[in-house]
């Protein structure tokens, strides 16, 4: 029962089928502008062919007057009346009102009124039951019900986004780490992580994650992200203490634990006490390393305002600071467009025509030429395995500050930003024309992705001028690709060959003063051979946001473990096409709850496998 929420990915079907919810309703896509939906009652399937049965109310509100000229309209635009007789009506003052004694005799009077369609008052459930049934010739509709409006919702309240996606996924290796600390005798922390998870569900609650609340909201709830965010920290310490007094390390000078929250083994560069360390950790696990052993010194590494460069990409700059040209070594060929720049930071007038500032965004906003942040001052320097070029532009009242670094043995070439925003209605983006040509982009959602168009040949087309997506989005053809990674960001633009991110909005209401405030954020191009899947993009996403974590101990001589994967999932293909995005304990056993989905389609090959038999403890079954 979601009557007003701005558009869905096309998770949820399966999601509501899991959770045993048969039936949905809304209303809200016949706010579109482009196109009208052509159905109200039809079966809504999800990515993985999960549907549930679904009905858009035909009078196009859910605030109905119930009265004889509602009914009618309802008749009038009921687009699937040939295939179902009955349609829902949802009558009241919508917005926390509810129905009125108007109402209630409104619809006494119309149960058997000549003229009119008769009127039954009952259950919601009970009008699914009836309109369901294993002969309907209700059509069928897959993927995204892309909603036409509200698409400033993607990038409104930008810190409020960021601080939801950072307590997700720490609440994520909390309940992961908590479950590895009970191999070494500790407690799961159940109540405090479900106190924590509910306050953050809270502020994901229609108007507040969107960013189209008023001041007080996000004055009072970026506080409580913050003291969400440390508990967190705490349950983590918590647990990882735990485990380090259960580790073997009696041969190592200068111990300590590394965790892979991710469900595949990495090998990255880290740092722990200033000291950089060639790091590996098993899928959904730890090791203990050696800290004083640094690996093998990277080589190869340039760091000037022209060029950066390492063992995969060549980085070059313009006199203006904006990247010239990105050459994919491994691959032998360049990554942007012939004559065009990258990460090009452009600012956009940002005023909306409709009374909702902070949700919509106008459809023509880039018809009018962008300006852009003027290059100010660049400086460069090699850390360790890093080559580092720090930028700084600024743009009116507003200041960025970059760090545009390249790892060594890493293909990403990451934007670590900081930006003091202080515009009014203004818009920034970072736009790269790539050197790839494609007709879909692929856009990752909750368990999974879908494909947007990458031109406007119907209207279809023309409304997704903005489209949402979590982690990243990808251009790839058969043999190569590039992504852009990000670590908080939501609304993109495709076009072309044009893949673009929005970085942050400055809407005047409901809250005045919107992210008029110090940003921090991290965006990454990522260059790949073959699509998508092949080039490792799900993966990348993920680390980008979940990085290892390196913690220092005390040497111990217990006789535990010198790492272990709590669970690991295998298969032939490469990269594994199943990704465990959960491990924690049940909420009403003592059962291990293990969630996982398959990141690169449906049924692949791979096998499960779960901790150590001889260090089990008596719930993980």
């Amino acid at each position: 029962w979601l009557p007003d929420v701005f558009g869905y990915s096309g998770a949820p079907p399966q999601i509501l089928k899991k959770a045993g919810v048969q039936y949905f309703m809304t209303q809200k896509l016949s706010w579109n502008k482009f196109s009208q939906f052509p159905h109200q009652t039809f079966h809504w399937a999800g990515i993985d062919g999960s549907k549930v049965l679904t009905h858009m109310l035909p009078e196009e509100t859910y605030n109905s007057q119930a009265g004889p000229k509602a009914l009618l309209d309802g008749v009038k635009k009921y687009l699937d009346k040939a295939v179902c007789d009955r349609f829902l009506t949802v009558f009241g003052i919508g917005d926390g009102g509810g129905p009125g004694m108007e109402h209630l005799e409104r619809l006494d009077r119309e149960k058997n009124l000549s003229g009119l369609p008769p009127v039954v008052q009952e259950t919601t459930e009970k009008f699914f039951e009836r309109i369901d049934g294993p002969d309907s010739a209700y059509a069928e509709w897959k993927g995204e019900l892309y909603f036409e409006c509200h698409r400033g919702t993607y990038t409104s309240q930008a810190r409020s986004k960021r601080r939801n996606r950072q307590l997700e996924l720490r609440l994520r290796d909390a309940e992961f780490l908590a479950c590895l600390a009970t191999l070494a005798g500790g407690k799961y922390p159940a109540k405090t992580l479900e106190r924590i998870w509910k306050e953050l569900l809270l502020y994901q609650f229609h108007d507040v994650l969107p960013g189209s609340s008023i001041k007080r909201v996000y004055d009072e709830s970026l506080e409580r992200y913050e003291k969400l965010l440390e508990e967190t920290d705490e349950l983590i310490d918590q647990a990882v203490t735990t485990i380090a007094g259960d580790v073997a390390t009696t041969d190592l000078a200068r111990p300590g634990l590394v965790f892979n929250s991710l469900s595949w083994d990495r090998a990255e560069w880290g740092r722990n006490g200033g000291k950089w360390v060639r790091i590996e950790a098993p899928a959904l696990g730890f090791t203990v390393a050696n800290l004083d052993q640094t690996g093998t010194a990277p080589s190869g590494l340039t760091a000037t305002e022209k060029r950066l460069e390492n063992d995969s990409l060549r980085v070059k700059f313009d006199k203006d600071g904006w990247i010239a040209s990105v050459y994919d070594k491994d691959n032998r060929r360049e990554v942007l467009a012939p004559r065009t720049s990258g990460n090009h930071l452009v600012v956009y007038v940002d005023t909306v025509p409709t009374p909702f500032p902070a949700w919509d965004y106008a459809e023509n906003y880039d018809a009018r030429p962008p300006r852009a942040f003027r290059h100010e001052s660049a400086e460069t320097r090699i850390d360790g395995p890093k080559t580092i070029l720090k930028q700084t532009r600024v743009f009116g009242a507003s200041r960025l500050t970059q760090e545009i670094v390249l790892t060594a043995g890493s293909r990403r070439l990451d934007f670590e930003t900081e930006v003091d925003w202080r515009e009014r209605e203004k818009n920034l983006r970072a736009q790269f024309n790539v050197d790839v040509t494609t007709d879909e982009a692929a856009c990752e959602i909750q368990f999974g992705h879908l494909k947007h168009p990458t031109h406007r040949n119907t209207s279809w087309d023309q409304a997704k001028f903005e489209i949402c997506a979590h982690k990243w989005i990808d251009f790839s053809d058969r043999n190569y690709g590039v992504a852009l990674l990000n670590d908080c960001k939501y609304g993109h633009k495709v076009f072309g060959n044009l893949m673009d991110i929005n970085l942050l909005r400055s809407p005047i209401s409901p809250d005045p003063e919107a992210d008029r405030a110090v940003h921090r954020f991290t965006y990454s191009l990522y260059p790949h051979a073959g699509d998508h899947v092949a080039g490792g993009v799900i993966e990348a996403g993920y680390e980008l946001n979940a990085p290892l974590r390196v913690v220092g101990i005390e040497s111990s001589t217990t006789s535990g473990a010198a790492g272990r994967s709590l669970v690991r999932v295998e298969s032939e293909q490469t990269p594994c096409p199943v990704v465990v995005e959960a491990v924690k304990k049940a909420e009403d056993s003592n059962d291990l709850i293990v969630r996982l989905y398959e990141a690169q389609g449906p049924r692949p090959k791979w096998t499960f496998s779960s901790a150590s038999r001889s260090r089990r403890p008596s719930w993980l079954t």
